[in-house]
């Protein structure tokens, strides 16, 4: 929970097309520790889960367990979104309220080269994405016949055909489509090429789209098929297409093409007068879970989990759950069962995150792995005697397969990318939750009042971080001071809040007791 705080204040320090808030100092070195924790981090809370889900069920049965579950995950995933999303949704509008005048003044001119309809001016390219963006048919031609994939993507992992249909650049897409580019690629928020094209108002690119095979009805990560991107807000195209995209665009023209691709699309016309409902808690339509997801696929893995333990009180436990759990060889088919999983999602290292209340079913079914096999392994007392014991070998496998994931998440053009991505990312979750595992055997295996305190806390901290984050990211997104220091001031300052509500604001009253129970006030506390 802790290092979920670390990695959002991260986020606004990378090129996140999703992250609502944009730092003027940027780099992608911080993308290494951002990728060090979410290659593991929700896995280890999932098998975690798994572990104690069936401790809760073997000593105090189905019955206790729902009930124990509804009032520790369902509520507050409830109370949540009601109280929570709210401020979450608007994070967008206060960063470009707050920054407004200064990100003006500040925005980069090499953008100014882009013409009203976010094209590049023709100039020699380096790579067949600026190519495609540029609208330079011969080069990418040049390109494609030397062999490069019209599938590679870029380093926000964005394709050819991407950006071609985002600038308009049809010739460009017809021969990228001819060379065997994938009409409903997903980029790196899972936005297709017909996504760029309606989100940028251009109709010719939808129409060639749809002529070969686009399909309208796909869904982005934030749960918008592509005619809802036509519907985007001054504020947040603009936004989206120069801060992100780095293309200046003209919002009048790019509002007279989404006329156009509406039509194409057959979409209608937003409501003028929306709700308070939609405003509160709507995202162009769609209901967000934000950082609340991980409660939602929660909910569903202990579903499956009681209506499996159904069956299981009629079933002997064969002896070969028991080696599932106890034996040595435990990842010779723990990583190639969790590698198709990870194969399957379209992030080959580390996991996917959506954030609808649409199931991702691929997602779930990945975690439900780390769920189940933590489940298997309570009761066990193999298990829980040498469980991590190699804790340093374990770590140091993970570097290497750290670093291939990393180095093939660069370079996206090496035969077998995928899968290879796939076996390091599946690889490094084991051996990090394993290692991960032994270390705070070694550090944490007596009692600690801090300790307590912390993992007391630390539900609380993580459910009501994201806003105070973020708000604290819009504050320092143009000091013009070095970005580490930054990112320290904003986990340190956001934690230091967190505690100081939970010590008077949560632990103490029905909150507290909701989602940990219920806490005795000390006698010199008052």
């Amino acid at each position: 929970m802790l290092l979920g705080i670390v990695l959002h204040g991260l986020l606004s320090f990378v090129p996140n097309p999703i992250w609502p808030v944009q730092d003027i100092n940027q780099s992608e070195i911080y993308g290494i520790p951002l990728m060090v924790i979410h290659g593991f981090r929700m896995s280890l809370f999932f098998f975690a889960s798994g572990f104690f889900t069936m401790m809760m069920w073997q000593k105090r049965g189905v019955l206790y367990l729902l009930n124990h579950r509804i009032k520790r995950i369902v509520i507050p995933f409830i109370l949540c979104l009601v109280v929570f999303l709210p401020l979450q949704n608007k994070i967008r509008e206060i960063d470009e309220w707050w920054n407004q005048e200064i990100k003006h003044s500040t925005h980069d001119q090499s953008v100014s080269e882009n013409n009203s309809s976010g094209l590049r001016k023709k100039e020699e390219a380096k790579n067949i994405w600026e190519a495609s963006r540029n609208g330079n048919l011969e080069q990418v031609q040049l390109f494609l016949k030397n062999g490069i994939n019209p599938n590679q993507k870029d380093r926000k992992q964005i394709s050819p055909l991407h950006w071609a249909s985002g600038n308009g650049q049809i010739k460009v897409m017809d021969v990228l489509i001819q060379a065997g580019a994938e009409v409903n690629a997903i980029d790196g928020s899972r936005s297709t090429p017909l996504h760029f094209g309606a989100f940028l108002g251009q109709p010719e690119s939808v129409r060639l789209l749809l002529r070969n095979g686009a399909d309208p009805n796909l869904k982005n990560m934030e749960g918008s098929i592509p005619v809802i991107g036509a519907y985007a807000d001054r504020k947040t195209t603009e936004w989206i297409a120069e801060d992100i995209l780095a293309l200046k665009i003209k919002f009048d023209s790019v509002k007279k093409g989404r006329r156009k691709v509406v039509q194409i699309l057959g979409g209608k016309s937003p409501t003028s007068q929306p709700n308070w409902f939609s405003e509160a808690y709507l995202i162009n339509g769609n209901f967000i879970t934000h950082h609340f997801w991980f409660l939602y696929d929660l909910i569903y893995l202990i579903v499956g989990f009681i209506l499996l333990a159904g069956l299981l009180k009629f079933i002997p436990y064969p002896r070969i759950v028991s080696w599932l759990a106890e034996s040595r060889l435990r990842l010779l088919w723990l990583i190639p069962l969790t590698y198709w999983a990870q194969f399957s999602m379209s992030a080959n290292f580390g996991p996917d995150t959506t954030v609808t209340l649409e199931p991702d079913w691929i997602k779930l079914g990945y975690y439900a792995i780390f769920f189940g096999y933590g489940a298997i392994c309570f009761g066990h007392s193999g298990f829980i005697q040498k469980v991590g014991r190699l804790w340093p070998i374990y770590f140091i496998l993970a570097i290497p397969t750290f670093c291939i994931g990393l180095y093939l998440m660069e370079n996206k053009n090496i035969e077998y990318n995928n899968e290879i991505a796939a076996i390091a990312g599946a690889s490094y979750a084991w051996f990090m939750i394993f290692g991960m595992f032994g270390l705070f055997r070694k550090l944490f295996s007596k009692e600690s009042p801090l300790a307590r305190y912390l993992s007391d806390s630390a539900f609380w901290t993580y459910l009501a971080h994201l806003s105070i984050i973020q708000l604290l990211q819009i504050w320092v997104s143009n000091w013009p001071i070095p970005s580490l220091i930054k990112v320290l001031f904003i986990c340190l300052l956001s934690i230091i809040i967190l505690l100081l509500s939970y010590r008077y604001l949560v632990r103490y009253t029905f909150i507290g007791t909701l989602l940990n129970g219920k806490r005795e006030k000390p006698k010199d506390l008052g």
